[in-house]
């Protein structure tokens, strides 16, 4: 795992090693073990490295083939290098180290870009110049597991791991993009392509772009399908399943380094620990984190799955202090993200350091096995629409729906039916419209005449409607779960857990992303995955074999902490008035500082719960103070500011 970075002029064959520098030291965290650079006519790359695999220095980055004339700065890790090897090695190429990156290098001479990146079974970003062709090209794995940012500007090219390193390096200002600042309050965080600053953009997941003289040209080489279908009896879906996961586990689990893995309890993290267990030789190590408010604390199932295979494991309890770290994750980001479980996976990464370089995952289980609750409530309101008439479903339905809903206030059954007439009413596409931290009636009471104006009616839902067209599944789940891989995939989760953990350089992967294990699980129908609504039915049929039955059957709780208890406390209720309600804040012009203030005081007062609203807010404001006033750092003491 590493730090990629890179410069191509396409008018002036000088390139400022300066910048490159700057570019590249700006990631030290995600590769403190070397540094390189290359730097020929027209094109600068450089790299950060974090050895993985072939930790000699026969692993230095940039890479070469044998002339000299392919170049290659790689970010990632390819779990089927060792065929591809074998393969390139009897087609006569010959290899000086024994890492994955070499077998990119020799698989471009003798595949070319798209065939290459067929055959590939990873994760990652990479960069590959071509001094012959005088052609860049800038490639990013099929699920956006690792970043990469990239910019145009005045002929050249600048690219990276980290918004930073572009941001950071380039002279000139940049210009803030206020749709990225209304996709972030509806979603967490911004969307692909675009990122905070309108000159940067993000290479789409399986897609490669191609750079020359002549222009810029991005290509599509993969996509989930949903269409086709595989018939089985479900004992034969579960034996497939297990399967292909033990082989996505085993695959992940080459390393020249410690390994171990993280493990929240949930039934996506138990199973791949369970399965790391009947792999290793010796005991697994685990890591987990709780807090000490028992509603949200996973503690006792990640012991019990701990205990019953022997592991090697460790535990850490997030503190209200813990957002001290704050300004420190804010700056690791790079652009604004409110996730407020980044939280607790920067702690438990910073733990897992401590004793393991690289550490296994459960991301992706909940995407490919309708995990996620909203995924019931489209199994749900898919049948509703199917049952009853228009008239019904958009009308007295959802009226008498809400009458229940007032009368029986949060209790559950009215909760449920409120939820089912909501998603169902209208059409697919209109319910993709529901939800978001900040829905259509907060951002348009919130927001400001001249933040409205700004925006042009400008709508956040459109980045998951831009992807109905190539949703291809057979029924309303399947569409949902593309979208989802699609968008909050690789914008939220991946994300949040690449920044996490290579703050702490750490390595995670995940053999829920297995791409040959997610396509199987988009040929199992969804009614078989979600049997009679009950979320991951199939996955936990799995698990019954590995995990403690008191560990699968509960309810799911989610990588999470208890901010909105939080914000109540003194320091953080210091930090809500201090930093949100602060001048800086309300001169921005971006909100009415009335409303926001009615926000702090509902949550404070327990009229409402604001957490996870406010939580985006002071995210916000924290990277403005300091990537745009520069009136904090990284290391700034949020209670003297």
């Amino acid at each position: 795992m590493c730090g990629i970075c890179g410069i191509y002029d396409r008018t002036r064959p000088e390139i400022a090693e300066d910048v490159l520098l700057k570019m590249r030291d700006v990631m030290v965290t995600r590769g403190p073990d070397d540094a390189g650079k290359y730097i020929a006519p027209h094109i600068g790359l450089g790299h950060r490295r974090l050895s993985i695999i072939d930790i000699s220095a026969a692993g230095h980055q940039p890479m070469h083939n044998e002339d000299k004339t392919v170049w290659i700065t790689f970010n990632g890790e390819i779990y089927n290098f060792p065929d591809l090897r074998d393969a390139l090695v009897r087609s006569g190429h010959v290899f000086s180290s024994f890492t994955d990156t070499e077998v990119l290098v020799h698989g471009y001479e003798e595949w070319g870009i798209n065939r290459l990146l067929q055959k590939l079974n990873g994760m990652y970003a990479f960069a590959i110049w071509d001094s012959k062709k005088k052609e860049l090209y800038l490639a990013r794995d099929r699920v956006g597991v690792k970043p990469l940012f990239y910019m145009e500007k005045n002929g050249k090219v600048y690219f990276s791991s980290d918004i930073k390193s572009i941001f950071l390096s380039y002279e000139k200002e940049l210009t803030l993009d206020f749709h990225a600042i209304d996709d972030f309050l509806y979603s967490y965080c911004i969307p692909q392509e675009r990122s905070i600053f309108t000159e940067i953009k993000k290479i789409p997941p399986a897609n490669y772009a191609i750079f020359k003289k002549g222009g810029t040209s991005f290509h599509e080489y993969w996509d989930l399908s949903f269409a086709s279908k595989i018939k089985m009896t479900e004992d034969e879906y579960i034996e497939e399943l297990s399967n292909r996961l033990f082989s996505a586990v085993k695959r992940r689990m080459i390393s020249d380094v410690p390994l171990g893995s993280f493990l929240s309890g949930g039934v996506d993290s138990s199973l791949v620990v369970a399965l790391m267990a009947t792999i290793s030789g010796s005991p697994v190590k685990t890591f987990s984190m709780g807090v000490r408010e028992e509603s949200y604390n996973e503690l006792k199932y990640a012991r019990m799955v701990a205990q019953r295979y022997s592991t090697d494991h460790h535990e850490f309890i997030v503190e209200p202090d813990a957002l001290r770290i704050l300004p420190g994750i804010v700056w690791a980001y790079g652009e604004p993200f409110a996730d407020s479980s980044q939280i607790p996976t920067y702690y438990v990464s910073r733990m897992t350091k401590e004793h393991v370089t690289v550490a296994m995952t459960g991301d992706g289980g909940d995407e490919s096995f309708c995990g996620y609750s909203r995924a019931a409530a489209y199994y749900y309101a898919w049948r509703y629409r199917k049952f009853f008439s228009g008239f019904f479903r958009n009308g007295v339905l959802p009226a008498l729906a809400g009458g229940v809903s007032a009368a029986l206030g949060r209790r559950l059954a009215s909760g449920k039916i409120k939820t089912l007439t909501e998603y169902g009413r209208g059409s697919f596409k209109d319910s993709l419209s529901i939800g978001g931290i900040f829905g259509r009636s907060f951002r348009e009471e919130m927001y400001t005449p001249g933040f409205k104006q700004k925006l042009a009616e400008y709508d956040p839902v459109k980045v998951f409607e831009t992807h109905l067209e190539c949703a291809d599944g057979t029924d309303e789940v399947e569409r949902l779960l593309y979208i989802d891989i699609k968008t909050l995939l690789p914008n939220d989760f991946l994300t949040k857990v690449d920044v996490a953990t290579m703050m702490n350089s750490v390595e995670a992967r995940s053999p829920f992303l297995d791409y040959e294990l997610m396509e199987f699980a988009a040929k199992i129908p969804s009614e078989i995955k979600m049997k009679n609504g009950r979320q991951k039915y199939l996955l936990k049929k799995l698990a019954q074999r590995f995990i403690p039955h008191d560990a699968i059957y509960r309810k799911k709780w989610g990588f999470g902490i208890p901010i909105g208890f939080w914000f109540k406390k003194g320091e953080m209720r210091a930090l809500l008035n201090d930093i949100l309600l602060g001048k800086r804040a309300a001169g921005r012009g971006y909100f009415d500082h009335g409303f926001i203030r009615r926000l702090v005081t509902e949550h404070l007062e327990g009229k409402a719960d604001h957490a996870y609203r406010l939580w985006a807010l002071l995210c916000l404001e924290l990277w403005h103070l300091m990537f745009i006033d520069k009136v904090i750092s990284k290391s700034q003491n949020l209670l003297t500011f």
